[in-house]
C-alpha cells in the first residue's frame, strides 16, 4: 500500500497493484487461517467443487463422462466425508465395471467387429457381456487378494505379478493361435484385456496387503480401478491414500484448498498448450510437427537444421505442458475429496540433473516402475557392489519395467491389429527406454550436482539446459505407436548434428 500527501498536509492510502503480492496470497491459501476457515464453511466447499468440475469440463484432455463419474464421487465424498473409503470403493467398481479397458481400440474391437462374426455371442448387447466377464474378473482379484493371505496356493501368493504375468502370456498364445470366430476366442481375448489393463492396480492392492493399513478386501477391491484413474498409470494404492487422507475438518479444507489451487494452475497450462501451440504455433503459423518434419526429411525433404532443432523444442515443450495439465487435473481432483497427495509433476525444467528429471517428471508413474522393478532388483542383486546394485535396479526400473509396462498393454491388440505395428512400436520403445537408461545410469553415477559456488550460470543455467537438451532430443525416439519408424527418427536425430545417414 503507497500513500499520497493530500492537500491538508495529512497522507491517504492508494491502492496499487502488485501481482507478485497477489501471488505470494494464492500460493499461501492453504496456510491462510482466514481461507481455510472459508473453505469450511458451505459456501466455500460449493464453491471449490464447481470450480474443479468447471475447471475439468473445460479441459478436453478428460472425458466428459469421466468428468461425471469424478462430480458423483466428489459430491459422496462431501455428503459422507467420514465414509470416504466406502465412497472410493463404490465408484471404484462402478468405474471398473463400466469401464474395463484402458485402451480406446479394444473398446473399437469390441464394439464394432467380434460379435457379428461370433454366432454363439451374436445375440448378446455387448454390455450385456462385459458386465459378467467384469464381476467375474472382480472374483478373479479377490481371490488373489485372499490368496495373498491364506497363503493356500504357495507360488501365487509370493510371486503374485510373476504368475499374472505368466496368465497374459498364456492368454496372449491363445488368442494368438485361435481364431477369432471359435467360440472360446472372446472369452480369452476379454480375459486378457481386463488383464492388461488392471494389471498394476491390482499389483498395487497385492504389495498393500503386506502393509498395517485395516482396510477390508471389498475397500480395498474399489482400488482395481478408483474414479480418478484416468490414465494407465496407478497413483499408488490404498495404503498410500489412508497415509494422506484428512483426518479433520481443517486436514479437509487444507486438501480442497491444495486441489484448488492445482486445479487453476492445470488449466493456465492447458491453456498455454491449446492456445499457444495448438492453435497459435501449429495452427495459425503452421509450424510443422516433430513426426510431420521427420517423415518429410526422411522422405528427401529439405529441411534447415535450424527448423529441425526448432521442432525439436517446441515438440518437447508442449509435451511437459500438456502432460503437466493433465496430471495436475488428476491429482487435484483427489485432493479435492479429501486426500492431500503430492503432485505427479513438480517442476521437471528446473532440474539440473537427468536423475532429477526423472524423478520430477511424472513422478507417479517413475515411482510405480521403482516399487514394482527397482526395489525387488536392489534388494535381491549385487549387494556387495553398490555401484554396481544401483545401476542393475535403475536398468529393472527404466527399462526392463519400462518396456514391461508399455508392452504389456499391448497384448490384447496382438490378436485384433496389424502385429507388425506392435512390434515395430516395441522395437522403437526398446530404442528410447535404452537411451533413456543409460542417461540415468550415467547421471547416478558420475554427473555431480553442481553447487552454488561454482557460479550462476553453471549452478543455474548450463545444468539445466543439459538436462533439457537431453529429454528434448529423447523425444525423437518416443514411438510406441510406430507412428514414424524408428530409423527415419535415428536418421533424424543424428542429421541434427550434421551427420547424414
Amino acid at each position: 500500500m503507497s500513500t499520497v500527501v493530500a492537500p491538508e498536509g495529512g497522507a491517504r492510502p492508494t491502492p496499487t497493484i502488485n501481482p507478485l503480492a497477489w501471488r505470494r496470497w494464492w500460493l499461501g491459501i492453504d496456510c491462510n487461517d482466514r481461507v481455510i476457515a472459508w473453505a469450511q464453511t458451505l459456501t466455500g466447499q460449493a464453491m471449490i467443487h464447481v470450480i474443479l468440475l468447471t475447471c475439468l469440463a473445460l479441459m478436453p484432455v478428460i472425458r466428459l463422462n469421466h468428468v461425471a463419474l469424478i462430480a458423483v464421487s466428489l459430491f459422496l465424498c462431501w455428503v459422507f466425508p467420514h465414509r470416504r473409503m466406502m465412497v472410493v470403493a463404490l465408484m471404484g467398481t462402478t468405474y471398473f465395471l463400466l469401464r474395463p479397458f484402458k485402451h480406446g481400440q479394444l473398446y473399437d474391437y469390441f464394439d464394432q467387429t467380434p460379435l457379428a462374426g461370433m454366432t454363439a455371442w451374436a445375440s448378446l448387447p455387448a454390455d450385456l457381456l462385459l458386465l459378467p466377464f467384469g464381476l467375474v474378473f472382480l472374483v478373479f482379484a479377490f481371490a488373489m487378494m485372499w490368496n495373498h493371505t491364506h497363503k493356500r496356493v504357495r507360488f501365487v501368493s509370493d510371486y503374485p505379478l510373476l504368475s499374472m504375468t505368466g496368465l497374459g502370456v498364456l492368454l496372449t498364445s491363445l488368442t494368438v493361435m485361435m481364431p477369432q470366430n471359435q467360440f472360446v476366442f472372446l472369452p480369452a481375448w476379454l480375459a486378457l484385456s481386463y488383464l492388461t489393463s488392471t494389471f498394476f492396480f491390482l499389483g498395487y492392492v497385492l504389495i498393500d496387503m503386506r502393509s498395517k493399513t485395516p482396510l477390508p478386501l471389498s475397500l480395498r477391491l474399489g482400488f482395481m480401478r478408483p474414479f480418478w484413474a484416468g490414465f494407465f498409470t496407478p497413483i499408488k494404492g490404498p495404503a498410500y491414500f489412508v497415509k494422506f487422507e484428512a483426518n479433520s475438518d481443517r486436514d479437509l479444507a487444507v486438501s480442497r484448498l491444495k486441489g484448488l489451487k492445482l486445479i487453476v494452475w492445470a488449466s493456465i497450462l492447458f491453456f498455454i498448450w491449446e492456445w499457444g501451440f495448438q492453435r497459435l504455433i501449429y495452427g495459425h503459423l503452421a509450424f510443422p510437427k516433430l513426426d510431420v518434419l521427420i517423415a518429410a526429411v526422411a522422405a528427401g525433404d529439405t529441411v534447415y537444421l535450424g527448423m529441425r532443432w526448432a521442432a525439436v523444442g517446441v515438440d518437447f515443450m508442449a509435451m511437459v505442458i500438456m502432460m503437466g495439465a493433465a496430471m495436475h487435473a488428476i491429482v487435484a481432483a483427489v485432493r479435492v475429496a479429501g486426500f492431500a497427495i503430492p503432485r505427479g509433476m513438480v517442476r521437471p525444467l528446473a532440474s539440473r540433473t537427468i536423475a532429477e528429471f526423472w524423478g520430477r517428471y511424472l513422478f507417479y508413474f517413475k515411482e510405480m516402475l521403482v516399487d514394482f522393478f527397482f526395489y525387488p532388483a536392489f534388494r535381491r542383486y549385487f549387494k556387495n557392489s553398490p555401484r554396481l546394485r544401483m545401476a542393475f535396479a535403475t536398468f529393472c526400473a527404466a527399462f526392463i519395467g519400462n518396456v514391461f509396462f508399455d508392452f504389456f498393454h499391448a497384448l490384447p491388440l496382438i490378436a485384433i491389429s496389424d502385429s507388425q505395428v506392435i512390434w515395430q512400436g516395441f522395437v522403437s520403445y526398446c530404442v528410447y527406454a535404452g537411451i533413456l537408461t543409460a542417461g540415468i545410469i550415467w547421471s547416478q553415477q558420475f554427473q555431480r550436482a553442481p553447487k552454488p559456488e561454482h557460479g550462476w550460470f553453471r549452478y543455474n543455467v548450463l545444468p539445466r539446459m543439459q538436462v533439457i537438451v537431453f529429454f528434448a532430443l529423447l523425444q525423437v525416439v518416443d514411438d510406441s505407436l510406430a507412428v514414424v519408424p524408428i530409423g527415419e527418427r535415428l536418421s533424424y536425430l543424428i542429421g541434427l548434428f550434421g551427420v547424414s545417414v
